[in-house]
């Protein structure tokens, strides 16, 4: 008779062949469970969500180097806010109008949370101190071709008084080259 013998490498190939399919089977009949586990659970009743969601941040964008920027905030009073952030206003009321805020930023020595081309800082009680405008890469030299030298520099800060009789300033905040903000201000 003759007795076929098999050698090491196919006995080893079969039980690889082997342990591939079993695992096919058992990952196909968990897949078919998770669906079948996922479709109940989107057919039982509704579920009420306790957790508040918190939209993502609703970028603010504002180009400052425009006649309708100009008239609206430099040449306006909004010592109270701008763009919906209105100074003493909760984060709690800001976050749900605008989202979460996208990160910090150091303006005067106060951490800013913005939101898009808006800062704001808050104070102990989680209320808005300062709402600034932040454009993003405004140079110095362009914001001055634009809206002239300020009427006043002390150090990093620059001051536009427009008239001296309308009762609000502007603050414009440099670092380097660029602004880094701008704040309408009760005036001095």
């Amino acid at each position: 008779m003759n007795k076929r013998t098999r050698s090491p490498r196919t006995i080893i190939l079969w039980v690889i062949l082997g342990i591939i399919g079993i695992a096919l089977v058992i990952s196909i009949i968990y897949f078919a469970f998770a669906l079948f586990d996922n479709r109940n659970d989107d057919s039982s009743e509704p579920k009420h969500e306790t957790i508040q969601q918190t939209p993502n941040s609703k970028k603010v964008a504002i180009k400052v180097d425009t006649p309708q920027f100009s008239q609206e905030f430099m040449q306006t009073p909004q010592t109270e806010g701008y763009k919906g952030f209105k100074i003493g206003a909760s984060k709690e009321q800001i976050e749900k109008r605008f989202g979460k805020s996208e990160g910090t930023r150091e303006i005067n020595g106060n951490d800013a949370q913005q939101y898009g081309d808006i800062a704001v800082t808050y104070n102990q009680d989680d209320k808005v101190a300062h709402v600034y405008v932040t454009p993003r890469q405004m140079t110095k030299k362009a914001f001055t071709d634009f809206y002239n030298e300020p009427a006043q520099i002390r150090g990093d800060i620059w001051y536009y008084d427009y008239n001296i009789y309308d009762g609000f300033s502007i603050k414009v905040f440099t670092s380097r080259q660029y602004i880094k903000a701008i704040e309408n201000v009760p005036q001095r």
